[in-house]
């Protein structure tokens, strides 16, 4: 993973995972982390791989590991920050030597090498880790888990000088790194056609999934209102749910200033739930705070398992206004519990309501179009719900898993002969 554990999300809680260290400093983790849920699913539906997470931290002193109850082995490894390239363009970025030289180790067995982008491939940290790959026979398999656009693409764009030298630099040196990947998997059509453009290998259209099993419509309209009893909110509302960490990508305080554009008509109720920095929040709350008092607006703290699933119960509408998205995972929830989707035309879910038919999708930064859209629920026309089978089909963990599994018997055929050996 290119990035530490979620320290500055939690606000000094103590992590789920941790490690007391000399001088009263905690290392840890929480194990909510993508790649140690993709595992969790992967090895529930064969036992032919191991499954380990290895993440960079600042707070490491030493390599720290841990194996969680789904069989998933997760690691700390010491990181530092470190210059990358050369003026005027050096910069610095995370990274971490005890990793890439315990890569390397392991890279001489049979292993199989993912690197999962949070960002996108643009990471100088994975092209130093690429670079020590080269001579090595392992397979390499590059998993992007949001919106991957290729540097050449946010050259028009205006900015200075020094940015457009970086972006022309970005674009050889990912170019060249990239080159050693023997898959990339996507998310997103647009993103997938961003990755054509520095990438000449194979490509798999691949994203996360949920458990179909567990997120769920309610099982009768009694669920619904008492879900929505325990929150507070008043009958006859039309109740918008949107949730995710708080950063500006989410535009999640756009979402409460357009709410509040709405005057005082008391027929709706926003509801938000998620974290993030302190200031991120503080603004957040801020923005909600007058249509929280007028009870119609709630900012509900981070939550998960069935308490989330109440609040997915509890809504007409999900919201999901992002600029950018590799799924998201929220939206397929919100699909598997039969609530009806207004978003912004990012992410793989995007691309599954249009060619259903179904949700709503607004432009990412016309605010103007959003109040035009939400005005248009609480008139009565909610946008048209998916098929929760198709959505099924394309999101459910196993189904998901699955596909990953493909990749990973085609990538030790090729590299250590049939699927079945060893």
């Amino acid at each position: 993973m290119p990035h530490g554990p979620a320290y500055g999300y939690y606000k000094g809680a103590r992590p789920e995972i941790a490690w007391d260290k000399p001088g009263g400093e905690v290392a840890g983790f929480w194990p909510r982390e993508w790649m140690d849920l993709l595992g969790a699913e992967i090895l529930k539906i064969t036992e032919r791989y191991e499954w380990e997470v290895w993440q960079p931290d600042y707070r490491a002193d030493k390599t720290y590991s841990h194996k969680l109850d789904t069989g998933v082995t997760h690691r700390l490894f010491p990181a530092e920050d470190k210059v990358y390239g050369r003026w005027p363009l050096a910069r610095a970025w995370m990274a971490s030597g005890e990793l890439v030289k315990s890569l390397r180790e392991a890279a001489a067995g049979r292993v199989i090498v993912l690197l999962y982008g949070t960002c996108g491939f643009r990471l100088p940290f994975y092209a130093e880790i690429l670079r020590e790959l080269r001579d090595i026979k392992a397979p390499v398999f590059m998993r992007s888990g949001g919106l991957f656009r290729a540097p050449l693409s946010d050259i028009g764009g205006l900015h200075r000088p020094r940015t457009y030298l970086e972006l022309l630099s970005q674009h050889f040196w990912v170019k060249a790194a990239l080159a050693r990947a023997d898959v990339i998997s996507e998310q997103a059509s647009y993103s997938l056609g961003e990755v054509r453009k520095v990438y000449r290998g194979r490509v798999e259209r691949l994203t996360m999934g949920c458990d179909f099993s567990f997120w769920r419509p309610p099982a009768s309209p009694s669920d619904k209102a008492e879900a929505r009893r325990r929150l507070g909110i008043g009958e006859g509302k039309k109740v918008f749910f949107a949730s995710g960490n708080f950063i500006p990508l989410k535009q999640l305080d756009k979402l409460a200033e357009v709410f509040r554009e709405l005057g005082e008509r008391d027929d709706f109720f926003l509801l938000i739930a998620g974290h993030g920095r302190e200031e991120l929040a503080r603004r957040l709350s801020g923005l909600m705070a007058p249509l929280a008092r007028s009870r119609r607006a709630l900012l509900h703290d981070f939550t998960e398992g069935e308490s989330l699933r109440d609040l997915y119960w509890a809504s007409d509408v999900y919201v999901s206004v992002s600029t950018d998205e590799g799924g998201p995972a929220s939206v397929m929830k919100a699909l598997a519990c039969g609530v009806p989707v207004l978003s912004t035309p990012v992410g793989e879910t995007a691309d599954a309501l249009s060619e259903y038919g179904a949700g709503r999708l607004v432009p990412v930064r016309d605010y103007a179009a959003w109040k035009a859209a939400i005005e248009e629920v609480l008139s009565g026309r909610l946008p048209p719900a998916m098929d929760i089978a198709a959505a099924k089909e394309r999101y459910d963990w196993p189904n998901v898993a699955a596909g990953y599994v493909r990749v990973f018997e085609g990538l030790e055929r090729k590299y250590y002969g049939e699927a079945d050996a060893g």
